[in-house]
């Protein structure tokens, strides 16, 4: 006789039991994958933020000790000797950062703000302000084309970037948020979070920065600037490099401490779920392997049998909940992340790796209760000796 038993002949015959089993498993695939899916939203938008704009408009803010000022003259501290000596230390170093490899353009921006509000969290994004021959240069650089309302045509009109737009809710003729001045004329199709507009000029610079626009290959713009021996020891530079670390530091590092209690949590839960479903699946069959055993298979083979439907329940969870969550991304994409100015990915690999993982624990957790009833298997005579 063949000491091979088919796993689905139970299967076939129990779908109630093993579907409430493979609906366990798949509930922890989905609940997880999307909870992560979701705050997955968070560190995309602000990767775009922090990174994909750093990559190709970086800024300079000038340190008072790297500019020309009387700290002992009463005027030190006012607007104008702050922009006269802003735009006189421009002067003398533009051209050196223009000679820079990776930088395109460079030139004076009054930089406004506004905000992008994620799942978790919010974060700044630079709306550059400057005349209209560099605002021109910007659109071009960063690919943006009007698909709404109007270019700026005056000193505080700006356009911006659709996502920005949805993400806070403004409408054509709105102020920004952090300066209800600047009025938004004009919106915008772009790969970025951006936005620009038109300034005063020079006299209405009231946050003055040298904004400069790069091909994507300057990291870090201070150890660019000194190869043309520009030395600015004592001033901030807003550039690539700066944004990744912001984002490992400010942003990943945050959620990942969430994202480890809510994975924990929820593997907590469906395990002791699953074990719960396990054994009591498991108690209902011993008089079927005792059964087994009395018409002369072996342990072993009744063993396989049961790894068999372990091994089928846990790969179609596995397929089942895939195929769900996909779906569900794909709606909650469309119809909530989309529409509130958000990113999100698809493929989260770390989230994968320890669902895969977790299966993988759960399915050798399950052999505990698996071979504590294997070796209680009796043959039919063996019971009736004991009766």
């Amino acid at each position: 006789m063949s000491q091979k038993i088919s796993a689905f002949y139970y299967i076939k015959n129990n779908k109630r039991r093993v579907s409430v089993l493979i609906i366990s498993l798949a509930m922890f695939f989905i609940i997880t994958y999307t909870s992560m899916f979701l705050l997955s939203t968070t560190s995309e938008t602000f990767k775009a933020v922090l990174v994909e704009n750093g990559k190709y408009i970086q800024y300079i803010v000038f340190g008072g000790d790297d500019l020309e000022l009387d700290k002992s003259s009463p005027q030190a501290d006012s607007e104008d000797i702050y922009r006269e000596a802003v735009n006189k230390k421009y002067g003398e170093i533009k051209n050196s950062i223009k000679q820079c490899k990776g930088v395109e353009d460079v030139f004076i921006a009054q930089v406004e703000y506004t905000y992008v509000a994620s799942v978790v969290g919010n974060y700044y994004v630079e709306i550059p302000m400057t005349d209209r021959e560099h605002m021109e240069v910007l659109l071009k650089h960063m690919d943006a084309k009007l698909v709404e309302g109007r270019m700026p045509a005056k000193a505080k009109e700006a356009v911006m970037d659709r996502k920005l737009m949805k993400n806070y809710g403004y409408k054509l003729g709105d102020g920004l948020s952090q300066n209800k001045d600047v009025k938004i004329v004009g919106i915008i199709d772009c790969d970025y979070y951006f936005g620009c507009g038109l300034s005063g000029g020079s006299s209405t610079f009231s946050n003055p920065m040298v904004c400069v626009a790069t091909d994507g290959t300057v990291k870090n713009l201070e150890s660019a600037i000194k190869e043309q021996d520009v030395l600015l020891e004592n001033s901030t530079f807003m550039d690539l490099e700066k944004g990744e670390n912001d984002l490992e530091n400010n942003i990943i590092s945050v959620i990942s401490s969430s994202t480890r209690v809510i994975f924990n949590g929820i593997l907590i839960i469906i395990t002791l779920l699953v074990i719960i479903v396990s054994i009591s699946y498991m108690r209902d069959r011993r008089s079927e392997w005792c059964l087994y055993a009395s018409i002369g298979y072996s342990r072993k083979a009744i063993y396989f049998s049961i790894l068999r439907e372990l091994l089928f329940t846990f790969i179609t969870a596995f397929l089942a909940a895939a195929v769900i969550t996909i779906i569900l991304m794909k709606v909650s994409d469309i119809l909530l992340i989309k529409e509130l100015g958000l990113r999100c990915t698809y493929f989260i690999s770390d989230t994968l790796i320890e669902i895969l993982c977790a299966y993988t624990a759960l399915f050798g957790i399950l052999q505990i209760p698996v071979r504590m009833e294997i070796y209680k298997i009796k043959t039919i005579d063996a019971i009736d000796d004991d009766m």
